[in-house]
Parts: structure tokens; sequence; C-alpha cells
């Protein structure tokens, strides 16, 4: 009998323990703060969400309270929408939050949850050493003495220490819990030297940390735990990462961009689907030339095959759209020969008419006013190496009216261009180009590959003046 009622005690205790884990609440103590409105919100990927809100009482007293867990991260308690504190909310997702906004809501205790209270800490901790590096880094200005100098600067570093030393601490402390996440995201992964890096050259030098930074930055961030996303600073790495750490061309930024997509692909939906829209969402507005294979490569991967099951059927049409508009015409690919017609009504593969280094191939409509201010600055242009076999300007007319099309080249003095045009359709010079908006430039290189598109006629100046040598 003695043993039966342990046993119903012991469920008893159970069913009590997991109603709690199941309800978690924040209460909320600040008498300074009654009657106020407390907003409770989340970092998520950048941007700050309100997940709920309560009013204090006349005493400064109210609780949040939701029958779901808070996923895990750092929150804000904000009034009148200016964040008051932000604290983290973990596994244990109980806790009394008072706070004294007598000395600018420096004075905060949190209770009953010993994992937010030593991040609490440690924000206080933070805040002292940073007034304190800005107060030295002040004051050495004012010195003169260079012996009165160093010795102010190793004071600063010595701060700087003791900010790891505390971090460590506390990574060690909570290794796999929210605020060691958090905290182990924070830190610069170090350059590890490998053998024989002392006597390398400098160039190779440079070369081997580029490497590394390109490879390990994101080592102390695991992009495939949500957790990594519920902080304000990811989004910010990630745009570090990829406009300052990596050399801006397409072929050094698509592929570690691709890689950090798989890794965010190895935890939750949420986690890959937060990585790949925001890859979407860059390469679409980057002003770098050839990102726009970045956009094949998503669509192909991961939007036009299904495996991105959040994007809705107007999203994955239109990157449809854009990756059949853009697919065949990428910068680094070989431009394809089509077959166009000659002013002479003569047939020729668009390789036969190219320059033996450079080729520019200008497309354009008579009616479109762009392309009636572009065509005689590319004429222009083109005089000047109009005898020079290395580069050739070949202008594709794109409709298919002769005498609409000899008047444009006699009135924008294009006759030093190599003119043509596809009257009968057969080229499908739309399906190898894209030409969806006019006036285009495409340039081709020696071997046909496109070295650059959509330019103006400054960059094609620009292009000429660098690589014909």
């Amino acid at each position: 009998m003695k043993s039966k009622c342990i046993y119903l005690v012991a469920l008893l205790l159970i069913g009590f323990c997991s109603a709690m884990a199941q309800n978690p609440s924040i209460s909320i103590n600040s008498k300074q703060l009654a009657n106020n409105k407390i907003l409770l919100a989340y970092y998520y990927f950048g941007q700050i969400y309100v997940k709920d809100s309560i009013t204090l009482d006349s005493k400064g007293k109210g609780k949040f309270e939701t029958k779901e867990k808070y996923p895990e991260g750092l929150y804000t308690l904000c009034v009148n929408r200016s964040p008051v504190l932000d604290f983290i909310i973990g596994e244990n997702q109980a806790m009394t939050i008072k706070i004294d906004t007598t000395n600018h809501y420096e004075k905060v205790l949190i209770e009953n949850c010993l994992e937010s209270s030593d991040f609490n800490n440690y924000a206080s901790f933070m805040k002292k050493v940073q007034k304190q590096t800005r107060d030295k880094s002040e004051f050495i200005k004012t010195l003169t003495d260079s012996v009165e100098i160093d010795k102010v600067k190793a004071e600063i570093k010595l701060l700087g220490t003791s900010v790891t030393e505390y971090q460590n601490k506390l990574i060690s402390k909570y290794p796999e819990k929210m605020t060691g996440i958090f905290i182990r995201g924070l830190q610069y992964v170090e350059f590890k030297k490998p053998d024989g890096f002392d006597a390398m050259s400098d160039s190779m030098k440079w070369v081997t940390q580029y490497a590394f930074q390109r490879d390990h930055y994101f080592d102390n961030i695991n992009l495939a735990d949500e957790r990594s996303f519920h902080t304000p600073y990811l989004k910010d790495m990630l745009d570090n990462y990829l406009e300052h750490n990596l050399i801006q061309h397409y072929d050094s930024i698509i592929p570690p961009a691709m890689a950090l997509i798989e890794r965010s692909r190895k935890g939750t939906e949420a986690t890959f689907r937060a990585v790949c829209n925001y890859m979407l969402q860059y390469c679409v507005k980057s002003n770098i030339m050839g990102m726009d294979r970045m956009i094949v490569e998503l669509g192909r991967n991961y939007y036009l095959n299904g495996v991105a099951t959040w994007a809705d059927s107007t999203l994955v049409s239109n990157i449809g759209k854009e990756v059949r508009k853009i697919e065949h015409c990428l910068v680094g690919d070989i431009a394809h020969n089509m077959v166009v017609k000659t002013i002479d009504g003569v047939d020729k593969p668009i390789y036969d008419l190219c320059g033996s280094q450079y080729t520019i191939l200008f497309f354009f409509e008579p009616q479109c006013g762009h392309c009636k201010k572009t065509a005689p600055l590319v004429s222009e242009f083109y005089e000047q190496y109009k005898d020079d076999p290395r580069i050739k300007v070949i202008a594709v007319y794109m409709l298919t009216d002769k005498d609409e099309w000899a008047k444009f080249i006699e009135e924008k003095n294009m006759q030093n261009l190599t003119n043509v045009w596809d009257p009968e359709r057969t080229s499908y010079y739309w399906y190898w180009f894209d030409t969806s908006s006019t006036p285009m430039i495409y340039v081709l290189d020696k071997d046909k590959k496109i070295f650059a598109k959509k330019i103006d006629v400054d960059t094609l100046k620009l292009i000429a003046t660098h690589e014909l040598k």
C-alpha cells in the first residue's frame, strides 16, 4: 500500500513538472513601470518581432504566460517601443525579472533561472568593459608620451582578454544551451598557421589566410540549429562574409554561399528556408557581374524541383521565368553561335564575325528611346577601333522591318558596325540571349565566353581600355 502511494505521488509530481514545463511564464516586477504596456519581442535573423504584450498593474507587476514553449533565443522587453532589456530564454522558461529604472535600466535581477541570470550578469559586465575601453581610447588621444600610450594600450588589451575569459567560462558552463550558442557565435575564429606558413611568400600567406577565413568563418555558428537564428547578429555576419570576406567575383561567392545553404539544410525546414531565401534575395539585389548564375543554381537545386517546399506557386513561377531567361547567357559561359543574316542577305554564324580578342553584341530596337540614345554612342566608341581586328561590334536588329532598320543605321551613323538581323526568326536569339530589355550589350572574349553583359557604353570603354593592350 505504501509503495502504491509513493507511485501515485511520483505520477502527480511528474504531471505537475510537465505542466510547468508546458506553461512558460515570465513575471515582471518594476515599480517605475507601473501601468505601462510591456512588449515581449524576439530576435530572428536580423529582425525583431513582437511575441506578446502585457500591461503592468499599479504596483508594477505583470506576467507573460503561454501554453507553448518559447523558441530559445535572445528576447527583449520594450516600453513605448523602446528596448529596456535583452535577455536569454533557454530551456528553463519560468523566471522573474525585476527592473529598477532609476539607474538607466542597469539594475536588473533575474530570479529562478540561473542561465538567464548568468547571461544578464555577462551583459552588465560587457557594458562596463565597453565603457572602460571607450574611456581609455579617448584618454590615449590626450597623451603624447609613448610609454604612457603603450601602458594604456596594454590595459585595453587586458580588458579584451578579460572578455574572452568570461565568454569561455560561460561557454564551458553552457556548451549546448542558448547562452553558450549565443556567446560562441560572437567569438572570432582565430587563424591557425599551417606548417611552413612563416616561410611562405607574402602572396601565398594572403591566399592561405583568405582560404582559412572563407572555409572557417562560420565555425562557431551552427546553421542547422534554429537557435542560432534567434540572435541579432547572424544576418550581419552573413552580409559581412559575402560582401567583405570573399573576393567580389561570382566564382568566389557562389560556391561558399551554396555551401552555407547545404549546412542549414541539415537542420529544420526553418533554418533551410531562412538561409535559402536570404541567398535568393542577396543575389537578386547584387550588383556584381555574373551573380545571376546563383539565381539559376538556386532555382535548379531548390525552388524548381520541389525541394523548397515552403515556396508558393507564384514564387516558383517567377524564379522559373527568370532562370529560363538567363540560363543560356551567363557570364563565364560560351555564347551560342547563332546564325544571323547580314545587311547584304548572307547567313553568318556570329563566331565568323567576331574580333580576335573581344566582340560586342549590341541588341536594339529602333523605337526604343534608350536605343536611340545608345546606338550613336556605340558607333562613336567603335570608331577608334574600326580598323583593329582584335575587337568587333555586332549590332543585332531585333525586328523584321528592313526599311526601318536601314533608316536607323543611316540616322545613327552605324555603318561602321557589323549590322545583322534575323527576319525569318530562325536564330532564336531571344532564347540564347536575354533581350528582355533594350538596349542590351554583351561582351565576348577571345574564347567566345560571355565576359560582361547588361553594361552601358562607359563600361564598354573601360573594358576596352584595360583589356586591349
